[in-house]
């Protein structure tokens, strides 16, 4: 059977958030032909065995690129009403957009598959459903194209994708269009999800620390004017090593690190996507706590945002670890008690779809060595 790729409309081939899902499709049909790739009907790519694992599902609210307002919200509402909650856990749209509400990373109205992939990954989804609705709804027009596409969270591998005209019947609504024709077409995709078991999914913990990490982007309120007084000396037990901890953010990581946890080091950042130092505020606060700790030895972790180019931020993530050590050995700090390690960008705090998410993503975290 002819692929849908050969069967679209030309205005429609040339639309720009379709031409990578359609690049996509026309080289699956070719392998199709040639018995290579898991395919069914016209223009959809479907891996079922890699379907029945995904037990927990983010669907990403879908772009909106056509002229009527309500299409992606139709097309969404639709995929979450046919899938089957016994099989398969959604997290719902409202509850993903309240998670980052009020917040600088705040969702827009449509988000696309990579940043959905980051949130999926970050909240601890198996997979991430997303997609787009483009064109015009018009009488004797090429009607609207709607593209759906599921990736893996982890390897970001697609296992589902589809590409489709809509056209109102008489009488039809453009939204009652785009319901009936989502379900039609995804239903075989959406009852090949999941299986038993899906208690497990987004845990509170990852809901949690997504939340309090993009409420901590938010711009401090100005401090007021502090009172001048005289802080009393510090009681007989804590006088000695810890009497040169003199803040309270060098205590706690002082209290953190010894006891075997892991510190964010906070106020360190970087000239964009490069290890020089922009803010070493965090590496001074460390000095102290290693200078008032002298049994203790850290490791240094780098973290960078990603790109394109993995074994890059691998190395990127190790120029920032060492260019923190060098500027702790500039603050006194011996050699000996400093180890560093790049972790590149597998590990972010928020996803990369903001300027603020890449940045914070570019940190270096400390942990006692053993």
């Amino acid at each position: 059977m002819p692929c849908l790729v050969a069967h679209l409309h030309p205005r429609v081939r040339r639309a720009p958030l379709a031409l990578a899902l359609l690049g996509a499709l026309a080289t699956s049909c070719a392998a199709g032909r040639a018995g290579q790739a898991p395919s069914i009907g016209r223009g959809e790519v479907m891996q079922e065995a890699e379907l029945a694992r995904v037990r927990c599902l983010l669907v990403a609210p879908l772009e909106n690129g056509s002229n009527v307002p309500r299409a992606s919200r139709a097309a969404t509402s639709a995929v979450l009403a046919a899938v089957d909650p016994s099989r398969t856990r959604v997290l719902p749209v409202d509850d993903l957009r309240g998670l980052l509400v009020d917040t600088p990373l705040e969702l827009p109205e449509g988000i696309s598959t990579t940043t959905a992939l980051e949130l999926a990954e970050l909240l601890g989804a198996d997979a991430a459903l997303s997609g787009a609705v483009e064109g015009r709804a018009q009488l004797g027009g090429v009607g609207l194209l709607v593209s759906l596409r599921l990736a893996l969270a982890a390897s970001r591998e697609l296992v589902y994708a589809t590409s489709f005209l809509v056209e109102a019947a008489p009488g039809q609504t453009p939204d009652e269009a785009i319901e009936q024709a989502v379900v039609a077409r995804a239903r075989t995709m959406l009852d090949r999800l999941g299986g038993v078991g899906t208690s497990g999914c987004f845990p509170a913990a990852r809901r949690e620390r997504l939340r309090a990490a993009a409420v901590a982007l938010r711009p401090p309120p100005p401090a007021p004017t502090p009172a001048v007084r005289h802080a009393p000396p510090p009681p007989p037990d804590e006088q000695g090593v810890h009497a040169a901890l003199r803040t309270p953010r060098q205590r706690e990581w002082a209290r953190a690190l010894a006891g075997g946890a892991r510190v964010h080091l906070e106020d360190v950042s970087f000239e964009g996507r490069s290890a020089d130092l922009a803010k070493d505020g965090g590496l001074a606060d460390l000095a102290v706590v290693l200078a008032a700790t002298p049994g203790l030895t850290v490791r240094l972790e780098g973290f960078v945002d990603s790109s394109a180019d993995p074994a890059g931020d691998a190395r990127l993530s190790q120029a920032l670890a060492r260019a923190a050590q060098h500027r702790l050995a500039e603050l006194g700090v011996p050699g000996a008690r400093i180890t560093t390690a790049g972790r590149g960008s597998d590990q972010p705090l928020l996803p990369n779809f903001t300027a603020r998410g890449r940045a914070a993503n570019r940190r270096i975290e400390a942990v006692a060595a053993r």
